[in-house]
């Protein structure tokens, strides 16, 4: 059996054989892998229909029998002609042309009891036999850069005699990261991709239970799907007690979330469209009402302008297009947003930003006992200003609408009055997310908060310079970071409830930083295995040259001395390298579990001292947030200023005159040394 590890630095290596020469290279490279997947699992299952008779029945099944075994074991219909080894053996001037219809056959066959097609647009997602552009009679995709493709990945069984479905899936995700760490700053990885660290936050505060609907609007990937499934098996024993929905805009990468879904063995429904315009998930019997979910995550796209697609380009009197100071047209909005789905009831938010729209959306898709956790800018915490009357501030001036929803989100609205939904409030470091640098902050809502934090908020500060690592490109989580922040969202400020979460999630949180070093160390060794080879290689062959002139009573040449020299030096630095490498890995997870003890530490300190505690987080109440005009900008309520460093006065006193004292001799001993010059020169 091939090992996660193994098989995703495989499929990655697919991407050196297609950069640069396709756009958007990773549907390629994800397609291909289904394609493969439901290819070799399919001539699997049935020989392993065949052996399950055999062993029932002590005897061969007959053709027809053979039949029955093969509608029973499969998923997916593969016709005749359409294998991965019709396409490997097509001459090369065929090899696109050959995958195209394959792969468009199978969409075609694979039809569920309702009619629907359920793998159109997924498995043919890629335009395998798209001409070139420059209309020179060639192929988009070069038939010879496929067929290296196909040779490639031809190297591994994919079916699960040689991969179990989790390996794959986890293969799959680790394929879906490095794609977007490949385009940390590009908007296309944002839309397919949340870092890890947050979609676990959010999934282990949320907990879905047994039997409960699971709801992304803006699914991307699936990462927020899948590791609700993930949690379910961990929790439950079986990754399928939840069932799961997502609905995503991009077709490229709504194929590669029901691929991700296909290939981690889930039965997750993911349609397609915009999800304000034309929400997919309705209730059956009045297409005007939305289905409602016990839990949604999310992750939206920030400060989405022109969300609901109503919007044209301003010209002046001339006629002109009116542009912005990036380049991009100024839109105006003449035409009023009709939300047909009763979702904007807090307000229509601004068309220029969509945060909003995509919240209410959100709180709309919950049941009445539902929760949510959605990743969003910080902005949606205190844009938008109260009402201004001119007896208080010499002027008349409405409330801004997205102050009006936020104030809605807090104290309810109509026959909702004095309902709180938002029950608790993380705030990010900037740069986390793919494609942004904008500050995000993660919202929990629940529309069945308990009695005793009805009126109250739980704000988290996670942002503080030292709880996250620094890289070049952006913010990282690390594990002792995740740790700090789960603690104050499980615990409200109970001791007792942080002891029993942070000796849990220790174990965790070292578990996974041991799976994460090994399959570090796996990738080192697996990138230096080739050249230590050669290397060791040309050394023996050194070492065999001088040892056949020695049996022969021949001296070896001073060249083929130095070449063996040269050769060990050159393996020895290989072999050391790769050591100070593995070390390198060791000596980061050694700190990353150190880090986890001394947070454990800090954060029991931190529940025990009250003065400790107000730079960590505060449980506000509602009159506090009234009084603050229902802006929830975190400084409001979390001490977030660095303390200044304590000075001891009298060591301070004793230093500065030391210090005097010392300008004082350096003074007096500059004075000599001039009087000395000057009666040097009199002489």
């Amino acid at each position: 059996m091939i090992t996660k590890q193994a098989l995703g630095s495989l499929l990655f290596g697919m991407a050196d054989i297609l950069r640069d020469k396709v756009e958007d290279y990773k549907s390629y490279i994800l397609s291909l892998l289904f394609f493969k997947r439901l290819s070799d699992n399919y001539l699997w299952e049935i020989e392993y229909g065949k052996e399950q008779f055999k062993g029932d029945f002590s005897r061969e099944p007959s053709a027809k029998e053979l039949e029955v075994i093969a509608k029973k074991m499969h998923d997916f219909i593969i016709p005749d002609g359409c294998f991965w080894e019709d396409v490997r053996k097509a001459p090369i001037d065929k090899k696109n042309e050959t995958l195209d219809k394959a792969v468009g056959a199978i969409a075609d066959q694979n039809i569920d009891k309702n009619g629907k097609y359920i793998l159109k647009g997924i498995i043919n997602t890629v335009r395998w036999n798209e001409p070139a552009p420059d209309g020179s009679g060639g192929k988009k995709l070069d038939p010879e850069v496929l067929t290296n493709l196909i040779s490639y990945l031809g190297a591994v069984d994919l079916s699960n005699k040689n991969v179990t479905v989790d390996v794959l899936g986890d293969a799959y995700e680790y394929l879906i990261k490095r794609f977007a760490d490949e385009n940390k700053g590009g908007t296309m990885a944002g839309q397919f991709y949340t870092p890890q660290e947050v979609v676990d936050i959010i999934v282990r505060y949320l907990k879905p239970q047994r039997g409960e609907t699971i709801y992304d609007p803006t699914c991307g990937s699936g990462g927020f799907l899948l590791n609700a499934a993930k949690y379910a098996k961990a929790n439950y024993h079986d990754q399928k007690r939840v069932r799961l929905f997502g609905q995503e805009l991009v077709w490229n990468t709504w194929a590669i979330c029901n691929i991700n879904m296909i290939l981690h063995g889930l039965d997750a429904r993911i349609e397609q469209g915009d999800t304000i315009r034309d929400p997919k998930f309705k209730e059956e019997d009045n297409p005007l009402l939305l289905r409602t979910f016990d839990k949604v995550m999310a992750n939206f796209p920030f400060s989405l302008e022109n969300w609901a697609q109503n919007g044209e380009p301003k010209k002046d009197k001339k006629g002109k297009a009116v542009n912005k100071k990036d380049g991009t047209p100024q839109l105006e909005y003449k035409k009023e947003f009709i939300d047909s789905y009763n979702r904007l009831v807090y307000g229509i938010p601004p068309y220029s930003n969509g945060d909003f729209a995509f919240l209410q959306h959100i709180i709309a898709s919950l049941d009445d006992k539902g929760k949510a956790g959605v990743v969003c800018p910080q902005g949606v915490l205190f844009r938008g200003q109260p009402e201004k009357t001119e007896e208080e501030y010499g002027q008349n001036r409405k409330a801004d609408v997205e102050y009006l929803i936020r104030r809605g989100f807090l104290q309810g609205i109509g026959f909702e009055q004095h309902i709180n939904i938002i029950d608790a409030i993380v705030v990010l470091p900037s740069n986390l997310f793919y494609g942004t640098t904008i500050p995000g902050a993660i919202i929990f809502f629940d529309k069945n908060k308990p009695v005793e934090r009805k009126n109250k908020v739980l704000m988290v500060y996670a942002a503080k310079k030292g709880w996250y690592r620094e890289d070049a490109n952006m913010s990282v989580l690390e594990p002792q970071d995740v740790l700090r922040i789960s603690t104050m969202l499980e615990s409200w400020g109970d001791i007792e409830k942080a002891k029993a979460w942070i000796a849990d999630r220790k174990l965790q949180l070292n578990s996974q930083i041991q799976i994460d070093l090994e399959y570090e160390v796996s990738e080192i060794e697996k990138d230096l295995a080739e050249d230590i080879a050669t290397k060791t290689d040309k050394l023996n062959k050194a070492k065999q040259t001088i040892q056949d002139k020695e049996e022969k009573d021949k001296k070896p040449t001073k060249g083929e001395l130095k070449s063996l020299e040269t050769s060990q030096n050159a393996l020895d630095k290989l072999l050391a390298d790769k050591t100070a490498k593995i070390n390198a890995a060791k000596e980061k997870a050694t700190k990353q579990r150190l880090a986890i003890a001394d947070v454990e530490t800090e954060l029991l300190q931190m529940f025990a001292d009250p003065e400790l505690r107000k730079r960590y987080f505060a449980i506000v109440d509602m009159d506090d947030i009234e009084e603050n005009e229902f802006n929830l900008n975190i400084p409001r309520y979390v001490d977030t200023f660095e303390p200044e460093e304590q000075i001891d006065l009298q060591q301070a006193i004793i230093d500065f005159q030391e210090a005097m004292q010392a300008e004082s001799e350096a003074m007096q001993s500059l004075n000599d040394l001039l009087n000395t010059l000057k009666t040097n020169n009199h002489d």
